[in-house]
């Protein structure tokens, strides 16, 4: 976290004016009108975690029982669980070999007559293939999520993620490029999408006791916007000092036989979140157990695809089978009898490291040192 002087006395200033909800306070929508601005949007929604702005958002989009969701199987869980929450079925599509994002092909096969939506996840600050992916949804009349939790500040040919899509949902958990403790952020061009979002985020109350839909308390803090606005005006050198960190350590890892830096497609300017490498087992003479237990700073990022963990392998969510079982759907899935070759294929192959702000120049050259030992074993 790299939170300072001024972070602390707006959220003096929020203590002293005793308005700690967004409902009697100024900060959050101070907050959301700059991060609008920012990302390039009409609409920022500020919500208390990325995991409800995603369901939220799909909410939002009117998605529930019966209806498909087509996401990477190669993101954290709230990418998927955010669909079932709205008693909605996840869909897996494969990745692409080189960014680790959703693979526009692998899309395409797995659209039918049920979908609904594709949620592209802008990976560690890596954008998504977002033309192809907006050509499909247009020619099948899908919504776009963008799940950008780990890619503020990313941007697909000039344009920020966030503003790609129907929706934008991103977090603002400690490990991100900004933080607001726990926190997260809805974006939008679609007023009356806007709208659903933040009657969604206070239990469908456009006025106090006047309920208009099922809704949620899922509201942002004043103090978690009082910090959020303050970050915001620091990204820009965060974004710089993370990217320059990435670049040395690519720099350096070029070198080394066995090791892959990040790919970066001509589309993307990347505001990396984390650095990912990627092991050649057969050079290294390691495979990815071996690499990690070896390296101990590296992360182990996504261990398998979502659709091998026991949530999917045993559709366990609701009582009674539910959305699986649910009678709008009609259909049967089996998370058992998937097999993507490119997903399965990464996570057996990469890592992450850290290069936040507080990442020193020594400890880039420690994590650099080691890999080159690794690779001479």
């Amino acid at each position: 976290m790299n939170l300072a002087e001024e972070e602390q006395k707006a959220v003096i200033k929020v203590m002293e004016s005793q308005m700690l909800t967004l409902l009697h306070g100024e900060a959050v929508k101070s907050f959301e009108k700059d991060y609008a601005k920012y990302i390039g949007v009409k609409h920022a929604i500020g919500i208390n975690t990325g995991t409800a702005a995603l369901h939220i958002a799909i909410a939002a989009l009117n998605i529930g029982p019966g209806d498909e969701v087509i996401v990477p199987p190669f993101t954290f869980i709230a990418t998927a669980s955010s669909i079932l929450h709205n008693n909605a079925i996840p869909v897996f599509a494969d990745i692409d070999n080189k960014t680790y994002t959703l693979d526009p092909k692998s899309v395409k096969q797995k659209i039918s007559d049920k979908t609904k939506a594709l949620i592209p996840v802008h990976l560690a600050g890596m954008v998504a293939d977002m033309s192809e992916l907006k050509d499909l949804a247009n020619d099948y009349n899908l919504y776009i999520i963008e799940d950008a939790c780990q890619s503020i500040g990313s941007k697909f040919r000039g344009k920020k993620v966030g503003s790609l899509g129907d929706i934008g949902c991103f977090s603002f958990y400690p490990s991100k490029n900004i933080t607001t403790g726990e926190g997260g952020m809805i974006t939008t061009n679609d007023d009356e999408l806007a709208e659903q979002c933040r009657l969604l985020r206070h239990h469908g109350e456009p006025s106090w006791y006047v309920y208009n839909r099922l809704g949620y308390n899922y509201r942002m803090t004043e103090i978690q916007g009082a910090i959020g606005k303050v970050q915001l005006k620091r990204i820009d050198k965060f974004i710089e000092v993370r990217n320059k960190n990435a670049q040395y350590l690519s720099d350096a890892v070029s070198e080394i036989n066995g090791i892959i830096p990040p790919y970066i497609p001509e589309y993307c300017e990347p505001a990396f979140n984390y650095w990912i490498g990627r092991i050649d087992p057969e050079i290294m003479g390691l495979n990815k157990s071996q690499f990690i237990e070896q390296f101990p700073k590296s992360k182990v990022l996504y261990p398998k695809p979502l659709y091998k963990t026991k949530l999917f392998r045993k559709k366990i969510a609701y009582p009674k089978g539910c959305p699986w079982s649910c009678p709008f759907y009609g259909k049967e899935i089996d998370y058992n009898k998937i097999s993507l070759p490119n997903v399965e294929k990464v996570t057996r192959e990469i890592f992450a490291l850290d290069i936040h702000p507080n990442i020193t120049r020594q400890d880039l050259d420690e994590n650099i040192q080691v890999m080159k030992n690794l690779v001479k074993k």
